[in-house]
């Protein structure tokens, strides 16, 4: 019998998992089964359970591609970009682009039904907080540089407001749901630009007093 090669073997993973988040996308957790799995990557039971134990799995896998796909697009498209205002627009756009789609696959808004297990599901919710960590570090690299390119204020929290923008982009994933087929991607990005037109203009003004009680 011929040996089957390890490359051969992560292509057939990568199949499965791929399925795995179209059918979740389409079905979600409690609806989808491994048989829809088989149906949709073309495969059989036997190669499922080879690679995973059961649907468990499968879905946090499949959480897991959507939470990591496009971080390395994303600094190809920022590489020739200089102005900090520049990068953190087209940071905002890329999110919202990805929101329904990557790849030919379901996009970011297949996140939503990972939150709405988190609660009971602790690997689904230490997959969310690695991608939050993912994001919020490629965030706070654009602000840190912003800062000291003087783009940016010095007095920023600027661990802060990079989990707190990250936070408002999360939620452009659930106006995408609530808007229906009423959606419009451009005004999403509107959204993200009216907020990252503040904080560039803050970069003129003093720091403001702290808040009293």
């Amino acid at each position: 019998m011929p040996r089957i090669s390890a490359a051969h073997e992560q292509q057939v993973r990568e199949r499965i998992i791929r399925a795995a988040v179209e059918v979740f996308a389409e079905k979600g957790y409690h609806r989808a089964t491994i048989a829809d799995v088989v149906r949709r990557s073309g495969l059989s039971v036997g190669a499922i359970y080879t690679h995973f134990k059961g649907k468990d799995a499968l879905f946090l896998q499949s959480c897991d591609l959507i939470s990591g796909q496009g971080l390395d697009e994303l600094a190809i498209r920022l590489a020739p970009l200089t102005a900090t205002a520049d990068k953190l627009m087209a940071a905002a756009a890329y999110y919202v682009e990805t929101i329904d789609e990557f790849e030919g696959a379901p996009g970011q808004v297949g996140l939503v039904r990972a939150w709405a297990e988190a609660q009971e599901e602790p690997e689904v919710r230490e997959m969310l907080a690695r991608r939050r960590e993912q994001l919020v570090g490629a965030a706070l690299m654009l602000l840190h540089e912003g800062v000291a390119r003087g783009e940016l204020p010095a007095w920023l929290d600027v661990d802060g407001f990079a989990r707190g923008f990250l936070g408002l982009l999360d939620g452009l994933l659930l106006q995408r749901i609530e808007a229906g087929e009423g959606y419009r991607p451009e005004e999403s990005v509107r959204r993200a630009r009216a907020i990252l037109d503040v904080l560039l203009a803050a970069a003129r003004v003093e720091q403001p007093a702290a808040a009293t009680a």
